[in-house]
């Protein structure tokens, strides 16, 4: 890397963090202002040719608009002087959308479309009386916040379901988005694409250079895509756009007007090279000898391909993640895994293409983590709608396990080799409003990993998972239908030191049908579905606990004015009910006689069964509330025994519990806001959890803005799961399954804060201190299968027995424990050329894990509150530069 790049992009943290921190970041960088702005071709009060009636949003429907080839030179300055702009029609007419849906715009917007053989353009003018009340802030990427923003919103398929998202607001900030299902939103997406903007003393003015090789179309001699633009006038609350509809009606991508004659336009075939270098530099959380600084070095690329109009191939070598920020602590107490959000660049993008409805088949998470030393060798996908309005989008990567310090050498091979492989086919019938999808999934990994049948089963077998799934919707899209249905198959390692162990594939089976009416003042939906025992997607999913038949109904009524004067302008009231079963039937016999039945059920025995009531409500001044109240009944739970010598325990009846929640959000149009929430549950045991969060947000000029969180909660478990030991004469067959009171309590602090040099460069602070203590006392086992009798615990095993498995006495207390962490991230990023990025990181990670078993003397620990597990500890920092340079082919 150059170290003049390197040194250049710190020269605005010299320079000005001063002033911004104290709030006098000087004058923001508009472009000049001027008194008056001749751009007479996007007059508002014009007539005649330019303005055609039917592109008028508010004497249309569904208005349309011609786009014009573009003659001569376009400089995209966000000044709308050019000739070329001045030969061609405006989009005009625009209508409130909120707060008074269907009234005239208080100020109006315009909006051109040009485009050559390389690009659309789209020129937006946005007319103000009083520019006091244009709002605006500098903010990285894709996060604009307290802004006016002019969206647009294209359908190049024209197929009424899938569209791309253009923002920018008048510091020329982007953001973008794929749209999918009529309004869903991939919020990740990015593409390579330029914006410019102006303002004078009447207004503010865009400029949209979009390629069309970052989009996805099918070429027609003559195309017709799907159109729609927004301005949002946030000093005036109010959001306005060119095609509008009544709420109640549902759709969105559905609504768009059309942009009508594109002409001619070629299929792009741009191939788009990402290389990158990243340098780090690392001090472990060690003392003494060991404390010494680890250096690394790393290259590799990111490529992308549009093979055709349609499909677009990335694929990723070698890639590196280390400017993205550490997963946040969490205290677990379940019996099933965390589960933590994707986070990295390749997998987040595009990752709704691979999203199977009701289960979660793709979790890339799975994918080269799990290990300091995992790395992903390589990664690809294909992504695109093909002609016949069929979908494709397919994912193989392959990782592996490196040996210390050779993560970098891509010609040396790793072990625990795996190969991940996904591919989901779609195609839809009347125009978007029915579809058809199959998946299937493949994870292969190194059998001979498993040497012993104590070896971890998931680091050695093979998974594939196969799936089915339709929606049709009737009605202009207000009635949908939906079903699914998955299989999986897994396939175990045989077991390299004994070969009698069965290793024969198990399979499980899944399916979900739902019924729903999405449109109107009242809406509802009816759900079922059904998982068996087998089911098991975790190879490339996540599903934590199968075996189960349920059942749900949900009923909603929602609120919404157009009068002007009404206090109250949004809100909905919703019941929900579910009830649960479960599918599979299991017997257990006694370990001494396999003749003697310890417990059993049987098919569809009740599992879970309860509902809540909830609702929100908003107001005129955009202050909001949130509310709700729910009881489970008495339930049953499999999972909560856990397992000993490889069985699962029996089902454990737990009390039934009762809950509320309750949250005020403040103007979100403020430059300062803030969110309560306070959950609180208990049960007729005497468990109970209580926790309030606060959220603070705070823009605090145009170049800086935080957000704060503090949580707390406080829990008493009556019967927190402990152990299980083996106990001859007690318990159920000579098993405890033992659970003690818990006192816990977690304090989690997190802070954002941006710094915005430019609308390219930036500084983010990820900070989250975190602290748990857990507090044991008063053992109980449960006493018979199928209940919640618990009986106090004693150790009455006798010496000679604890010596034959090598055990000491139980004592509750050792339980006791306390978790202390502390994670940083600070990022410096300069997009210094459109996809073109140098990162600078500093990461600061210090975490302890204490219990009373590891201190000298017991009875010197205490599992209160300590700032020591937070501070007094040894930390690792980590420092590292990356350099990322895009071109096109």
């Amino acid at each position: 890397m150059d170290a003049r790049i390197a040194i250049s992009g710190w020269v605005p943290l010299a320079t000005s963090l001063l002033s911004l921190i104290s709030g006098s970041a000087g004058p923001l960088d508009f472009g000049p202002t001027e008194a008056v702005a001749a751009y007479g071709s996007f007059d508002p009060n014009g007539s005649g040719y330019h303005y055609p009636p039917e592109a008028n949003g508010l004497a249309s429907e569904r208005p349309a608009l011609d786009a014009h080839r573009l003659t001569g030179t376009l400089k995209l300055d966000g000044q709308l002087d050019d000739a070329a702009w001045s030969e061609v029609p405006a989009g005009y007419g625009f209508v409130e959308a909120d707060p008074n849906r269907g009234e005239p715009a208080s100020e109006q917007t315009l909006f051109k479309v040009l485009y050559d053989e390389d690009a659309i353009y789209f020129g937006v003018a946005c007319y103000e009386n009083d520019m006091a009340n244009v709002s605006t802030a500098l903010s990285r990427r894709d996060r604009v916040t307290n802004s006016d923003v002019i969206s647009i919103y294209i359908d190049p398929y024209h197929d009424r379901t899938t569209g791309y998202n253009f923002r920018v607001n008048p510091h020329g900030v982007k953001m973008d988005q794929y749209v999918f299902n009529d309004g869903d939103r991939d919020l990740d997406w990015d593409a390579v694409w330029e914006v410019e903007t102006h303002r004078d003393d009447q207004g503010w003015y865009a400029e949209f250079r979009i390629p069309f090789s970052s989009i996805r179309y099918r070429p027609q001699p003559n195309m017709t895509w799907g159109l729609q633009v927004y301005r949002w006038m946030h000093g005036r609350g109010e959001d306005t756009a060119w095609v509008n509809w009544d709420r109640n009606v549902q759709g969105f991508v559905s609504r768009f007007g059309e942009l009508r004659n594109l002409r001619d336009v070629r299929s792009p075939r741009q191939l788009e090279i990402t290389p990158y270098v990243v340098q780090r530099a690392t001090d472990p959380s060690v003392e003494g000898e060991g404390d010494t600084w680890d250096g690394f070095q790393n290259f590799g690329a990111d490529v992308k391909y549009g093979l055709t109009a349609d499909l677009t191939l990335n694929a990723t070598f070698q890639p590196d993640f280390g400017q993205v920020e550490a997963d946040p602590s969490v205290l677990n107490l379940s019996p099933f895994e965390t589960f933590f959000a994707e986070k990295r660049p390749f997998f987040i993008e595009g990752s709704r293409f691979f999203e199977h409805p009701h289960f979660n088949l793709v979790y890339t998470r799975r994918i080269g983590t799990g290990s300091e030393l995992a790395r992903i060798r390589y990664a690809g996908k294909l992504i695109g709608k093909t002609a016949g309005d069929v979908s494709v989008a397919t994912l193989f990567a392959a990782t592996d396990l490196a040996g210390n310090g050779k993560a970098h050498n891509f010609l040396r091979s790793g072990s625990n080799r795996e190969y991940f492989a996904v591919t989901r086919l779609g195609k839809e019938f009347s125009g978007g409003d029915h579809n058809l999808n199959i998946m299937g999934t493949a994870v292969l990994r190194d059998g001979s990993l498993r040497e012993t049948i104590d070896d971890n089963n998931r680091d050695s077998r093979d998974g594939y998972s196969a799936g089915a799934d339709f929606m049709a919707r009737f009605r202009e899209r207000a009635y949908q239908v939906q079903g699914s249905y998955v299989t999986t198959i897994v396939d175990p390692a045989p077991v390299a030191n004994d070969a009698t162990i069965d290793h024969s594939s198990t399979r499980g089976f899944g399916a979900r049908l739902e019924m729903q009416k999405l449109a109107g003042k009242y809406r509802g939906g009816l759900f079922g579905g059904w998982e068996s025992t087998e089911l098991d997607p975790n190879d490339m999913g996540i599903l934590f606990a199968p075996d189960e038949v349920t059942a749900s109904l949900w009923l909603q009524r929602r609120f919404n004015t157009e009068d002007p004067e009404a206090y109250l302008i949004n809100g909905n009231l919703n019941i929900n009910a579910h009830r649960s079963w479960f599918d599979g039937q299991r017997t257990a016999f006694s370990r001494d006689d396999d003749t003697q039945e310890i417990w059993r059920y049987g098919n569809r025995k009740p599992q879970n069964a309860g509902g809540n009531i909830n609702g929100w409500v908003e107001n005129r001044h955009r202050w909001s509330t949130n509310y709700g109240v729910w009881h489970d009944f008495e339930r049953r739970d499999k999972f909560n025994t856990r397992r000993f010598n490889g069985a699962r325990g029996p089902l454990m009846v737990l009390p039934a519990r009762t809950g509320f929640w309750w949250g005020v959000n403040s103007d979100w149009r403020k430059s300062f806001g803030a969110e309560v929430e306070i959950e609180a549950d208990w049960d007729r045991a005497g468990s109970r959890v209580w926790n309030p969060e606060l959220d603070l947000r705070w823009v605090q000029n145009s170049r800086l803005n935080h957000s704060l969180s503090f949580g707390y909660t406080s829990r008493h478990d009556n019967a927190q799961f402990l152990t299980n030991l083996d106990d001859p004469g007690q318990g159920i067959d000579g098993v405890s399954y033992l659970f003690g009171e818990l006192d816990a309590k977690v304090w989690d602090v997190t802070l954002r804060s941006n710094i915005l040099f430019s609308r390219d460069k930036s500084l983010e602070l990820y900070l989250q201190p975190f602290l748990s203590t857990q507090d044991y006392y008063q053992p109980r086992f449960l006493a018979n299968p199928d209940s919640y009798d618990l009986e106090p615990y004693t150790d009455n095993r006798s010496d000679a027995f604890l010596a034959s498995i090598d055990a000491s006495r139980f004592d509750v207390q050792s339980f006791d424990r306390r978790f202390g962490a502390v994670n940083l991230n600070m990022v410096y990023r300069w997009e210094y050329r459109p996809g073109s990025t140098l990162f600078l990181v500093w990461t600061h990670s210090r975490s302890r894990f204490e219990d009373r078993r590891s201190f000298g003397n017991p009875d010197d620990f205490d599992p209160g509150f300590s700032s020591d597990s937070l501070f007094r500890n040894e930390p690792e920092n980590r420092f590292l530069a990356k350099f990322t340079y895009w071109f096109a082919l």
